[in-house]
């Protein structure tokens, strides 16, 4: 028997839920509360819903059966797509050895693939995906931040040399060489804006 270590996850993680069966969601619950130290979970059984909470609730993580009354796991991360596709989408199900559902829940944007069976130690293989999700958010957060801070740069040069433009307007050419730098300017702060 392989001993699997879990890794506490002390940070607030908001967690959406996707199953049509009140067993399964509270051993869903369970399971997220015995490796995250603050999930804020909503449980949600109807697609309506699942739409609702990714615009009201903006859950850093959806989490999905595969087979739902009226919808399947499918519609799940195309709505996730539409609304928040920087949302992570895992799909635990109960469905066994079908491969070819793996593949397709894999290719259509799910970021983990889960079976249900063992689902007392589902937190064990939950929480290295968890972790990886997180890694990959500070990531992006990160280049953000950095992007922010290259836009506040590029507007105070911008604002430096439009106030060297003003002073410098009797010089003609220096005053068209600042335009042009400008000009330059805005065009490379309006690009960072369409990133």
């Amino acid at each position: 028997m392989k001993l699997i270590l879990v890794k506490m996850i002390n940070q607030n993680l908001r967690i959406l839920i996707v199953e049509d069966l009140v067993s399964d969601t509270i051993l869903l619950q369970r399971q997220f509360e015995k490796f995250v130290s603050e999930p804020e979970i909503r449980i949600s059984d109807k697609l309506s819903n699942v739409r609702y909470a990714l615009k009201d609730f903006i859950p850093d993580l959806v989490c999905t059966d595969y087979d739902l009354v009226g919808f399947t796991a499918i519609d799940v991360i195309n709505a996730v797509k539409e609304i928040e596709p920087s949302t992570p989408v895992i799909v635990i199900t109960g469905t066994l050895n079908n491969e070819e559902l793996a593949a397709n829940v894999i290719l259509s944007g799910a970021s983990g693939y889960l079976l249900k069976n063992d689902i007392s130690n589902l937190h064990k293989r939950l929480e290295p995906l968890v972790q990886d999700i997180i890694v990959k958010k500070q990531k992006t957060l990160d280049k953000l931040n950095e992007l922010k801070l290259r836009r506040e740069e590029l507007r105070r040069i911008h604002e430096i040399l439009k106030s060297a433009a003003r002073t410098d307007e009797k010089d003609l050419k220096l005053k068209e060489y600042y335009d042009k730098v400008i000009q330059d300017l805005d065009e490379n702060i309006s690009s960072f804006f369409r990133v």
